[in-house]
């Protein structure tokens, strides 16, 4: 290994200097700052043992033939020879190639050259060289301590510039900032706050009516299914991810379905493989309602359950809740799309989940087309306004709403103005205040909308 120490004025020239002496190959070993500029020691690698214990065997079986001369003219690299030093870039077998092979006769043995104590410029590489490293610029300790601390002063700067659009904003229009908090404290997301307040937020001197303004605009975009869209009949499927209500949904789904139709109009099919029991649970509720419950753990045992439940009006399919990020989430989807029958597929969300999460579900979800969705846990959550950002910038219309555990009451028909003014109650009764420092994170989220 060559070391060589190096002076430059910054980093940059220094890499250079490095570049230029001793190849693409050379190794920074360390850097450091000092008077005028920066101290850079790097290393160039190549076995020294192994060059000199070939130079040694090659030279004493020269000297034993008498014929170094003619060794050196006949050799396979004589043309190489003439010139004075020789190129340090690795050849295609790597260091192997400098090896003298064992079997050769002495005849075409070659004396290896002394290496120069400054190699020349390096040769072009043939196309059959392997790709030489290069100097990541990225791995230089001054370079990302700088980048971090570049990161940081972004954040602060961020937070401090919308601290100070806060406060001019509350000057300026004060109403408008006020309306802005309270949307915010609905736990509405911060694009669709700044939406409404530039929708309302003009032309009004009090804030009772640019209030009732807001919430009725909000009711206004709030996507809804049909009314009573299984009242119909049809083949469902209930789709969410693990512990969001899914099977006790359906059981209110379907009696409730039975008290208006009768009970031989309605059936139930459980696709949930996974759980241990979940089957039973099911079959439990079949039992209490009198209802036929089958069991499908397959794409084809799907089809035939559905092939002998032809007479039913209501098909109801429970399937098995799965995380968002589960591999074996497509399998599940496959097997709803793959069947014969065109079944509609509604969306199981849990409204005590934070808006991130209901983001992501409802993304991977979509890989299946979704006719709408199902809230519940409506009686649990502490903000409502999570779930309806989300179905709002998603346009998943919301069939059903539910708020307790009793079969089937507290199932309902969803209503764009019960959702909204649930969310203020829920707001109300949480008393979700915003602290100074979260209400400029969420109106810095506004500013960089509003100039993205």
């Amino acid at each position: 290994m060559k070391i060589k120490r190096f002076f430059a004025k910054d980093m940059r020239t220094g890499i250079r200097q490095v570049r230029e002496a001793l190849g693409a190959d050379a190794v920074i070993l360390s850097n450091q700052k000092v008077v005028g500029g920066i101290e850079i020691v790097a290393a160039i690698d190549y076995d020294e043992a192994l060059l000199a214990t070939e130079e040694s065997a090659t030279r004493n079986s020269l000297l034993d033939t008498g014929s170094t001369q003619d060794a050196l003219a006949s050799g396979p690299v004589a043309g190489l020879l003439s010139e004075d030093t020789i190129s340090l870039s690795h050849p295609a077998g790597g260091r192997q190639a400098y090896a003298v092979p064992a079997e050769s006769p002495r005849d075409s043995e070659i004396p290896c050259p002394e290496i120069p104590a400054e190699p020349p410029p390096r040769k072009a590489a043939t196309p059959s060289a392997r790709p030489e490293p290069v100097v990541e610029w990225s791995q230089d300790p001054i370079l990302q301590q700088m980048k971090n601390e570049l990161k940081d002063l972004r954040g602060l700067l961020e937070q401090q510039l919308s601290s100070l659009a806060w406060s001019d904003l509350s000057h300026r229009n004060p109403l408008q900032a006020k309306l802005i908090r309270c949307l915010l404290e609905l736990g509405l997301s911060p694009a669709l706050c700044q939406q409404v307040a530039d929708e309302v937020g003009g032309g009004h001197d009090d804030f009772d009516n640019v209030w009732r303004h807001a919430l009725a605009w909000l009711a206004s975009r709030v996507p809804l299914d049909t009314a009573d869209s299984l009242d119909g009949g049809g083949v469902v499927a209930l789709v969410g991810a693990t512990g969001v209500g899914k099977t006790t949904t359906i059981a209110k789904l379907a009696a409730r379905y039975a008290l208006r139709h009768g009970r031989d109009k309605v059936a139930l099919i459980t696709t949930d493989g996974y759980r241990i029991a979940a089957h039973e649970q099911l079959r439990t509720y079949g039992r209490i309602l009198n209802i036929p419950v089958r069991i499908a753990n397959t794409r084809e045992e799907l089809t035939e359950a559905l092939k002998l439940l032809v007479d039913k009006e209501l098909i109801l399919i429970d399937t098995a809740g799965m995380s968002q990020r589960d591999v074996r989430l497509s399998e599940q989807f496959s097997m709803i799309t793959g069947s014969a029958p065109i079944i509609r597929t509604y969306l199981v969300l849990s409204t005590n989940t934070h808006r991130a999460g209901l983001r992501e579900i409802v993304k991977a979800f979509k890989a299946v087309r979704l006719d709408g969705c199902i809230l519940t846990k409506m009686d649990e959550t502490t903000s409502l306004g999570g779930t309806l950002s989300t179905v709002m910038e998603n346009k998943l219309p919301v069939a059903y709403m539910s708020d307790g555990q009793r079969v089937p009451e507290d199932i309902h028909i969803a209503r764009a103005h019960t959702l909204v003014n649930r969310a203020v109650l829920v707001a109300q009764q949480t008393s979700q205040a915003l602290e100074q420092e979260s209400l400029n994170l969420a109106f810095s989220g506004m500013v960089a909308n509003a100039h993205g």
